[in-house]
C-alpha cells in the first residue's frame, strides 16, 4: 500500500496562487522560495521589536519605582517640616543634646558609655604618633575620628582605643541593644557614631548630665581633640573640667555621638 502524503491546503493555494501570476520562464520554486525568505525576515523584525519593546517595559517599571521612592522621600520631607526637637528627645538610638537654628537638626549621644571600663587614647605604643586630629567645634569629632583610626591603626591593626569603640559602636533604636551581624531586614539600626570634639564634649556635658537629662559616670571622659603628640583634650564629668592628659598613662571612658 503507497503512503499518501498529505499536502497543505495553504501551500496549494499559494502555489496555485504563484502560478496564476507566474510570468513565462517563471520558477514557481524560486517564487515560494523568495517568500519564505520575506516571511523570515519580518518574522525576525518583529521578534527584535518585541524585544525592544520588553526592554522599554522594563526600564519603564525601573524609572517608575524610582519615582516612587522619590515622592515617598518628599512626603516624609514634608511630613517631618514642622518637627522641631528638643534637648534631652530620645531620637534615632540616643538623646539629643545640641540643635542647630532650624530646631530639625543637631547632635545625639548614646544612651550609655560605649566602653564598660577605662581606656586609652591611643593604640598602645605603636600610636605614640601625631594624627593631626586637632579639630574643635561642632561636626569636628566626625574628621578626627577618622583621621585618628588612620593614623593609629597603621603600624598595628589590632588593639582598641578610644576612637575606635566609639566608631564601631552600632545600636538599635531602643539605644540599648546592640545591633547583631548580620542586620535584621526588619530591624533599625544606628551606626555612623563617633568621638567628640573638645567642644561637642563640653555640649554634651552641659546639656544633658548638667540637667540631669542623661547618667555620667563621675570619671574622665575622651574627647577626639590632640593637644599634642603624647597629649589629648578630655572632661572630668565629676568636676565639670577640662583637661590635657597623657594619651596612654590616662584611661577614660567613651560617649559616642552621632549628627541628625
Amino acid at each position: 500500500m503507497k503512503k499518501i502524503k498529505l499536502v497543505s491546503p495553504l501551500l496549494i493555494l499559494l502555489c496555485v496562487s504563484l502560478n496564476t501570476y507566474a510570468r513565462p520562464g517563471d520558477d514557481i520554486w524560486d517564487d515560494i522560495r523568495a517568500l519564505y525568505t520575506g516571511v523570515n525576515s519580518v518574522n525576525a523584525s518583529i521578534s527584535q521589536v518585541s524585544g525592544e519593546v520588553g526592554v522599554l517595559r522594563t526600564q519603564s517599571d525601573a524609572l517608575n519605582t524610582k519615582i516612587e521612592h522619590i515622592n515617598n522621600d518628599i512626603e516624609t520631607i514634608n511630613a517631618n517640616k514642622g518637627i522641631v526637637h528638643s534637648l534631652g528627645e530620645k531620637y534615632r538610638g540616643g538623646l539629643i543634646f545640641y540643635i542647630d537654628e532650624s530646631g530639625q537638626h543637631g547632635l545625639i549621644a548614646s544612651l550609655v558609655d560605649v566602653n564598660n571600663e577605662g581606656i586609652e587614647w591611643r593604640n598602645g605604643e605603636s600610636g605614640n604618633k601625631v594624627t593631626n586630629a586637632r579639630a574643635d567645634g561642632i561636626g569636628a569629632g566626625e574628621t578626627n575620628t577618622r583621621l585618628i583610626i588612620a593614623q593609629q591603626t597603621a603600624d598595628n591593626q589590632s588593639g582598641q582605643f578610644a576612637a575606635l569603640v566609639a566608631a564601631n559602636f552600632q545600636v538599635l533604636d531602643d539605644g540599648m541593644t546592640p545591633c547583631k551581624t548580620p542586620i535584621a531586614p526588619e530591624a533599625i539600626c544606628y551606626g555612623g557614631w563617633y568621638l567628640p570634639s573638645a567642644y561637642e564634649l563640653q555640649l554634651l556635658h552641659r546639656n544633658l548630665q548638667q540637667p540631669s537629662l542623661a547618667t555620667f559616670s563621675p570619671e574622665y571622659y575622651w574627647s577626639s581633640t590632640e593637644a599634642s603628640v603624647s597629649k589629648a583634650w578630655l572632661q572630668d564629668f565629676g568636676t565639670g573640667e577640662m583637661t590635657v592628659e597623657s594619651k596612654a598613662n590616662t584611661v577614660g571612658r567613651v560617649r559616642s555621638i552621632n549628627r541628625f
